[in-house]
């Protein structure tokens, strides 16, 4: 039953997409434009986060290691 329900949403968004599209399609391009651009924004963001959080790691993995070998000499 809850597949039956996700795909009537998946259908239904699809219909509403392809009428919203042919009913004003230079509205429907510029609203599909923004949406990439707003997608390809997201994906630097998750890059930038993906960079700053492997950074961190190695910082941290680093200053551990200066730690346990502080702490054995």
């Amino acid at each position: 039953m809850k597949k039956a329900l996700i795909a009537a949403s998946i259908v239904g968004a699809a219909a509403a997409g392809v009428i919203l599209y042919l009913t004003n399609r230079s509205r429907a391009e510029q609203l599909l434009d923004n949406l990439n651009e707003s997608a390809g924004e997201l994906g630097n963001k998750v890059d930038e986060g993906r960079r700053f959080a492997k950074k961190h790691l190695r910082k941290t993995h680093k200053k551990m290691n200066h730690m346990i070998q502080e702490h054995m000499a």
